[in-house]
């Protein structure tokens, strides 16, 4: 995957950090990149530092301390050839991720998923989501149990006209996932859901159309979907790669849910239609995220910037 060079990896949290330890190192090995090690503890002005004497020089030794773990953790990847920086400090902890990819220019931000009960339910913590919403870079959240070699890739993609937002940010998925699926030998599922809405209602008594009419608007759909997928693939080259490409009939959420149940990692595209960049993940993603228990790449449209204000932080 040879668009990684500065991946950041969050070793802190309650989930244990070596899946995504495994999985940057392996993006790290293929493709000569360097690796930071952070974790954000606490700061002394909050919670149980408190009611601890000698604050301020418990933190720095706590600090301290936790580099010391760090450097631990890199030394053996330091011996395999992988280029490896840490840093430990303290705040908020997806804050902190984010400035640093801000102000060191880091590409892709990796973390370990928590099974904890999120706010979307899944896989996501708290860390992950706003990251997710947030974060300017790719954020790779994978699953605990993820295997030691990739399977299957799915690309969830909603292309539209050329040149627009949704095809845009589509072409970037597809490349990323089909760029994954080649470094790590899998197969790669392009998925692209196309329906109807309120197609019941249409077909319901109260409305009462012609079931012809109704058919031909379906059959309308279904082919500018099919024409937009079609180009969407003519401009990604998946030659070097295994893959399938599925045009399914149904809401969005469902069919990508569908597919990301037999996936390894699902790459998808957060893009909110509402305005409210880096507040919302998009519909359609933050109702797949509450379902999907496989590990997750979130990409974020070209040119998305973070809402954080590092000023006033």
């Amino acid at each position: 995957m040879r668009r990684f060079k500065k991946i950041l990896c969050y070793v802190g949290g309650e989930a244990d950090p070596s899946p995504a330890l495994e999985a940057a190192t392996d993006l790290a090995k293929h493709n000569s990149a360097r690796i930071t090690l952070v974790d954000v503890l606490p700061p002394s002005t909050e919670g149980p530092w408190l009611t601890l004497p000698g604050t301020p020089e418990l933190e720095k030794k706590v600090l301290s301390a936790r580099l010391q773990d760090l450097e631990e953790i890199a030394a053996p990847l330091k011996e395999s050839g992988v280029q490896v920086e840490t840093d430990v400090t303290t705040g908020s902890p997806f804050v902190e991720l984010i400035r640093r990819v801000v102000e060191n220019g880091n590409d892709l931000v990796i973390k370990t998923a928590q099974n904890l009960n999120s706010p979307l339910g899944g896989l996501l913590g708290t860390t992950a989501l706003h990251l997710m919403r947030k974060c300017p870079v790719p954020v790779w959240v994978v699953k605990p149990e993820s295997a030691e070699r990739l399977g299957r890739v799915l690309a969830a993609v909603d292309p539209g006209s050329p040149g627009d937002s949704r095809d845009l940010l589509s072409a970037k998925v597809l490349t990323l996932a089909s760029s994954l699926a080649q470094a790590s030998g899998s197969a790669l599922d392009v998925v692209h859901a196309w329906w109807l809405p309120a197609e019941a209602t249409l077909r319901g008594r109260r409305v009462n159309l012609p079931p012809a009419q109704i058919d031909s608007v379906l059959r309308d759909v279904r082919r500018a979907a099919e024409e937009a997928l079609d180009g969407l693939v003519d401009r990604v080259d998946l030659s070097r790669v295994p893959h399938e490409v599925h045009l399914v009939k149904g809401q969005p959420y469902q069919v990508i849910s569908s597919f990301a149940e037999k996936s390894d990692v699902s790459v998808m595209g957060t893009l909110s239609r509402s305005g409210l960049d880096g507040l919302l993940i998009g519909n359609t993603a933050e109702r797949v995220l509450r379902r999907v228990e496989s590990s997750v790449l979130a990409v974020k449209p070209e040119g998305f910037q973070t809402p954080l204000n590092f000023d006033s932080l």
